[in-house]
């Protein structure tokens, strides 16, 4: 979905009439038109409108993709290619894990259609290649952030979008503080007019100035000017700068504090009520408050996700010339140092609670971090502490790069072990690596040889589920070399074994999934003894597997925690070594039964597996026509996932098969 259009937009007549020229006269195709410009020019602003005024031409819709907030800019491709997914209709448990599948997948599901896509804040041309389309009659709008069309083509229009001039100003400013007052007072109006410079940005910082000075002066434009002019002369620097320090110092005192706080590293451009209340040491209603006035003042924004969310249940977003200037104001080093660190601890206090709520029987935290609280009465269950999560990741991913850059390494380590649970499960696969990156280096600078080894498995296991298999192996051997304990050897022998069984080096998988059994039973714990088990009968024979199998399935049972996805993938297994030993029957009633337990609970990866499965037995049996339904089906799948070797293996069966 497109954003709401801005009723008061003006000029721009001739971009508007460039682009939209440009656009219907070019024939049948993809089209992507770049706009650029100086900082608080407008571009977002244009763009939408832009949007908005060629929607009707593209009858399958738009969608606006926000790159502004991304702390890495490459890691925001796989994360906006979901966003885009999502808003093409595709279900969360649809979307693919990769960024290679997702974008595959976008390409597919655009292909042949006509939609506008509005891409805000782009800062690189892969960021552009990534979103394009599959081949249709679609249109691209990108909105710089910083200048990217020199590594696009040559044939891709780049659109100036130039300062308003005085009319167009002195119409947005009227359509701000009203018609009257620029009458009432013209030379001070005009004056506000030329130090604006028609950037759209310094009139909507300007106007709620001029709005609330006339609340106690009958001189409100002519205030505001001495105001702006007092600040240039404090500082000649760009039209912004002068703009900002005059709305700061027309801020009340708690929001003055506030605006200061806006330019702290930790948080990355996201604020919230209770970040702002831990940093500054205030009551979180003051906070709210305080973040009330800096909205009201445009010098913060509602995040677009929250905008049906009330002010102080909310979170805000600071454009980055804002956080520039708040860092250069003159305050104290130690003051801002300490609400960092605040900052630090409030983040830290919530990630300790949710990890208590995702991951409860999860033993490294225990393991590891003995002495940590877990805060209980943070949130008030595992759902809100998701939520929270979800909404604090680049605040979270921002405070991770503070906390590494000021060595904070004990909160960079374990921030890592408690955040894998949650990145695992919502695939958030770059914050995992770029955040693991960071934490390895600090378990190393510390010689904390068990949270290198942990973190190590940690990143292997993320390898391992994007079929990275090279790169997981190269991970898990790091987490047996490093390890310092059984436990931690065992788990990384574990993800090393399952590897090797991946790269089909079945001897060298039994091998080290022996060796993960022995340590599990002499560490006595039950469920890591039933999942050794399990994980051993994969690269077993039928006769040995069959047995381990049974015992995997007696543990799972057992286990006060639902299982159920664990007995299914036990009945997978038992289903194939079933069909090794010839018990067709058997084993395609062992996979039909994990088939509908996967399908039910949206487990893609695991289908597309059980299909394949299906295929070998129908095959076995001679029923070619079971067999092509079933490789269909499981190709299907691996090709919506990416997993293009997997696909390729059944693309080689179906072209075995004997012809219809």
């Amino acid at each position: 979905m497109l954003p709401e259009r801005n009723p008061r937009f003006v000029n721009q007549a001739k971009l508007l009439s460039e682009v939209s020229g440009r656009v219907l006269a070019t024939g049948a195709g993809n089209q992507t038109v770049v706009l650029t410009g100086a900082p608080g020019s407008g571009k977002t602003a244009a763009g939408i409108e832009l949007a908005h005024r060629l929607r009707g031409y593209y009858p399958d819709g738009g969608l606006f993709l926000e790159f502004s907030g991304a702390v890495d800019p490459a890691d925001s491709i796989g994360e906006m290619l979901g966003k885009a997914l999502l808003g093409l209709g595709l279900r969360e448990s649809d979307i693919p894990d990769r960024p290679g599948a997702r974008q595959q997948r976008f390409q597919a599901l655009t292909a042949g259609r006509s939609y506008v896509l509005l891409l805000d804040g782009v800062v690189s041309a892969q960021q552009v290649r990534a979103l394009r389309p599959g081949p249709g009659s679609s249109l691209t709008l990108v909105t710089e952030a910083r200048p990217v069309a020199s590594a696009e083509s040559a044939e891709v229009p780049l659109i100036v979008v130039e300062p308003l001039d005085a009319d167009a100003t002195r119409d947005m400013l009227s359509g701000s503080v009203g018609a009257d007052l620029l009458a009432a007072e013209p030379e001070a109006a005009a004056a506000i007019v030329g130090l604006c410079e028609g950037l759209p940005m310094a009139v909507t910082i300007v106007a709620p100035m001029i709005r609330r000075a006339a609340l106690r002066t009958r001189n409100p434009l002519a205030e505001t000017v001495e105001r702006l002019r007092d600040e240039r002369r404090r500082r000649t620097l760009m039209p912004m700068d002068m703009v900002f320090g005059a709305a700061y110092r027309a801020l009340s005192e708690p929001a003055r504090r506030g605006y200061r706080a806006l330019g702290l590293r930790a948080h990355g451009g996201v604020i919230s009520a209770p970040a702002l209340a831990a940093a500054l040491e205030m009551p979180e209603y003051e906070a709210a408050e305080t973040l009330i006035e800096l909205a009201e003042s445009h010098l913060i924004e509602p995040r677009r996700t929250d905008r049906d969310v009330p002010h102080d249940g909310g979170r805000f977003t600071t454009r980055e010339l804002v956080r520039a200037h708040a860092r250069d104001l003159d305050e104290p080093t130690d003051d801002r140092v300490a609400a960092e660190r605040r900052l630090l601890h409030h983040y830290d206090r919530h990630l300790c609670a949710a990890d208590a709520l995702l991951a409860p029987s999860r033993p490294w935290r225990a393991l590891l971090f003995p002495e940590l609280d877990t805060a209980p009465g943070v949130f008030e269950d595992a759902a809100s502490a998701r939520e929270w999560l979800r909404a604090e990741r680049i605040a979270v991913r921002a405070a991770a790069d503070h906390a590494a850059d000021v060595g904070s390494d004990e909160l960079v380590m374990r921030w890592c072990v408690l955040l894998w649970p949650f990145h695992e499960k919502e695939k958030f696969t770059a914050d995992l690596r770029a955040l693991h990156r960071l934490g390895i280096a600090a378990a190393r600078r510390h010689g904390n040889r068990s949270v290198e080894s942990l973190l190590h498995t940690q990143l292997g296991f993320a390898h391992y589920w994007l079929r990275e298999l090279d790169s997981a192996a190269t991970e898990f051997d790091d987490g047996v070399r490093t390890a310092d304990r059984q436990d931690l050897e065992a788990t990384a022998l574990e993800g090393l074994g399952l590897t090797r069984l991946a790269q089909e080096r079945v001897p060298e998988a039994r091998g080290l999934l022996r060796r993960n059994e022995n340590l599990a039973r002499a560490i006595g714990d039950p469920r890591r003894l039933t999942l050794a088990a399990f994980h051993r009968a994969k690269a077993e024979v039928p006769a040995v597997a069959l047995p381990l199998l049974e015992r995997a399935a007696t543990g799972f049972a057992a286990e006060p925690a639902d299982e159920t996805e664990n007995l299914a993938k036990v009945r997978y297994w038992r289903g194939r070594k079933r069909a090794d030993r010839g018990e067709l029957d058997s084993a395609a009633e062992d996979l039909g039964y994990a088939l509908e337990v996967m399908t039910d609970r949206g487990r893609g990866f695991d289908m597309a597996e059980i299909f394949a499965a299906l295929g070998a037995v129908s095959l076995a049996r001679a029923d070619a026509a079971s067999a092509r339904s079933n490789y269909r089906r499981a190709l299907e799948l691996y090709e919506q996932l990416g997993f293009g070797e997997l696909a390729q293996r059944c693309r080689t069966e179906l072209e075995g098969l004997p012809s219809a």
